[in-house]
């Protein structure tokens, strides 16, 4: 019988292993430190008991995280990518463990930066290289720039913003937007970001701000976006929408990025197509929760639109807020809503 489910284990796991390796790469090279003997024999040796070692491993990861022994989880989760480099559990794991529980382990802010543009780069340059396909990878990246680097949970968060902004700001046009020269390409394809990518989606939803890490977030959800299917959808268009709502309320950057002080500002022209994103969103998924967040954003964005001497695209806004509201709330006034309206909640 023992022979007979292991028999079982390794044919379920090739089938998966199958499954995921269609048309993506055979191989997967990994770091250029080379791996131990153990390891070695592993990769060379066991061949469809890949899947069972890894999983052996995991129990060992699980176990070396309730220690709080995060940096030996760093070789650990390496190994396990290895055994199967298309297993997006792992290369999500790892990321998040050198970008979160890694660096902030770190007492000086540069060295945390390392240990988050690690946790960056294993998601872009390696998961992605053997999983272009893979929505979840892209959902990730976007969630770790807009929330470990656009957000302030970090006390180094300021040395993040700096590094993203410094580093974009030789290839970005005063207001933030891409510049499309030969120079820029090159530069830009070495951060593996496609121009002429992030030009069509400033055309999309208006002037991204690139030196900003919620425009970047905006970037790699969209690529998963464009790869999702069932329930993931929703969670890509999340990805989308939420770093495009904190664009509008601060997303351009007025200071200078080595300054004192971070200074952003609201960028109100990209209301009109987040508002027209969770519009869409909301036909797509019809629940209560992506009404309750539509009809807010249209809410307090109509009045932004106003004080930014936008009246027009406020009035717009406004038409769309009337037909989103549900029958059983009394619709109210564009001065009304100028003054602070609050919708109740559904």
């Amino acid at each position: 019988m023992c022979f007979l489910l292991t028999v079982a284990a390794v044919w379920q796991s090739r089938r998966l292993a199958v499954q995921r390796r269609e048309s993506m790469p055979e191989t997967y090279a990994g770091s250029a430190e080379r791996p131990p003997p153990a390891l070695t024999f592993l990769l060379v040796g066991l061949g469809g008991f890949r899947g069972i070692a890894a999983e052996a491993l995991w129990f060992r990861i699980n176990r070396l995280q309730e220690e709080g022994r995060f940096l030996e989880l760093v070789q650990l989760s390496d190994w396990i990518t290895r055994l199967d480099p298309h297993a997006a559990d792992a290369w999500i794991y790892n990321a998040w463990n050198l970008a979160y529980n890694v660096s902030i382990l770190m007492i000086r802010e540069e060295d945390r930066l390392r240990w988050v543009r690690n946790g960056l780069t294993l998601l872009r340059d390696d998961a992605l290289r053997f999983n272009p396909r893979e929505a979840r990878l892209y959902r990730e990246l976007a969630w770790l720039y807009q929330n470990k680097i656009g957000d302030s949970l970090d006390s180094a968060h300021l040395t993040y913003k700096r590094h993203l902004a410094t580093l974009l700001s030789p290839h970005v046009n005063p207001d933030g937007t891409v510049r499309i020269t030969e120079e820029s390409r090159s530069a830009l394809a070495a951060m593996r970001l496609d121009a002429d990518r992030m030009r069509a989606l400033e055309n999309r939803f208006g002037p991204l701000d690139w030196r900003l890490a919620e425009s970047h977030a905006v970037y790699w959800a969209t690529q998963g976006l464009d790869l999702a299917t069932g329930t993931e959808r929703l969670l890509c268009r999340r990805a989308v929408y939420q770093p495009l709502l904190l664009s509008v309320w601060r997303g351009r950057l007025t200071g200078d990025p080595e300054g004192p002080e971070w200074q952003t500002a609201p960028n109100p022209a990209l209301a009109s197509a987040t508002a027209a994103f969770l519009i869409e969103t909301l036909s797509e998924h019809p629940t209560a929760t992506q009404r309750n967040i539509c009809v807010h954003y249209l809410a307090n964005a109509i009045p932004l639109l106003h004080r930014h001497n936008q009246p027009h695209t406020a009035k717009e806004l406004y038409a769309r807020l009337t037909e989103t509201l549900p029958d059983s709330v009394p619709k109210p006034s564009f001065d009304t809503v100028l003054t602070g309206w609050h919708p109740p909640q559904q």
